[in-house]
């Protein structure tokens, strides 16, 4: 297996990744079952991380493949710092899929910081430490950037939660975004 930086011509898997992440089983039924609401989503998302300046951009994002070129997982991050104004030009693109209150909702990102966004493994390569791997280099991203990484995390999902910690995070306070609350987790 191999890390490597996302392109372009990444946008639908990054697209699956970032859906699976909020919690949608989309990467265990696509292509076969996807259709109507769902297949707009994922046109919509993947126009978003065409784009530079977006908080899922392919520029944001490393890809695990395997040898053969298939994609496995991927992981989201970006600095902090533009969070605000790249939200505002996300969500702006996907108004028309967002089903939750986006003023109500808490900065996930801060300045100073690089915010692991989404990060998601497809089903038949589930189990072989991807998750974790890809989880090593964005942390050693961060320290490079000598920036603390934060996440977060899914309350009751213990088996990512315990994932993180075991990387050296911490749960450092509550996040409310996309309708629910999450723990916010950090590692410096």
């Amino acid at each position: 297996m191999i890390i490597r930086k996302a392109t372009i011509s990444d946008a639908t898997f990054i697209a699956l990744v970032v859906v699976e992440a909020l919690g949608d089983d989309i990467m265990e039924r696509y292509p076969e079952h996807i259709g109507g609401q769902d297949r707009r989503k994922l046109e919509l998302l993947a126009d978003s991380i065409r784009w530079d300046d977006t908080l899922y951009s392919w520029r944001h994002t490393i890809i695990a493949q395997d040898n053969d070129g298939e994609s496995l997982g991927a992981l989201v991050a970006y600095k902090g710092d533009d969070y605000i104004q790249m939200r505002k030009r996300t969500f702006s693109m996907l108004d028309e899929i967002i089903t939750f209150d986006v003023e109500g909702m808490d900065a996930e990102a801060q300045p100073g910081e690089l915010y692991i966004d989404s990060i998601a493994v497809a089903p038949n390569a589930r189990g072989r430490g991807i998750a974790r791997q890809l989880l090593q280099y964005g942390i050693g991203v961060a320290r490079e950037m000598r920036l603390p990484a934060v996440l977060a995390c899914e309350p009751n999902n213990h088996v990512a939660k315990a994932l993180y910690e075991s990387l050296g995070f911490k749960h450092e306070g509550e996040l409310f975004i996309f309708g629910h609350h999450y723990l916010r987790m950090l590692s410096e």
